[in-house]
């Protein structure tokens, strides 16, 4: 009768890891699982500081725009640009939505005021200029100015 039992053959070499050796990959791990969830909890705090960016943008170029468009006279609205005339240089100023970016075309210059913008929509609705923006990550924004003897005030 032949008795099968199971022995390991000292000479034999057995392919494995040591235990040192899984507890080091176990180590590793848990630092990527570690700095993984950090990363996941700063990417709000990232989204929200480039969201008041994107406010802090708006909000200068409405200021920019008021200041440039001070003295000037408001003619009308052509599609994406809106035409304000200069009566001390006798000339049409031009705050026109190209490519991407809100600009300003004056005498064959050519300044841009608000750029990364998805689509823009200028109106006149009664007594007022309405500006509504959007941006490229979505954020929108409006402003209007009312149209008073000709000169324009943000209200």
């Amino acid at each position: 009768m032949v008795k099968n039992s199971f022995s390991l053959n000292k000479n034999k070499n057995y392919a494995g890891f040591t235990l040192i050796e899984c507890l080091l990959a176990l180590f590793l791990l848990s630092i990527i699982c570690l700095l993984f969830s950090a990363v996941i909890k700063n990417a709000k705090v990232v989204s929200e500081v480039l969201k008041s960016e994107k406010e802090k943008e708006w909000h200068i170029f409405v200021i920019q725009l008021e200041n440039e468009l001070a003295g000037c006279q408001f003619k009308e609205i052509q599609g994406n640009k809106m035409i304000y005339e200069n009566p001390k240089k006798e000339r049409n100023i031009l705050i026109e939505y190209k490519l991407g970016k809100i600009i300003k075309v004056d005498n064959g210059g050519y300044q841009p005021l608000l750029i990364d913008v998805r689509e823009v929509d200028f109106k006149k609705e009664d007594d007022f200029v309405v500006i509504r923006a959007v941006f490229k990550n979505e954020q929108q924004y409006s402003a209007r100015w009312s149209i008073i003897k000709g000169n324009e005030e943000e209200v």
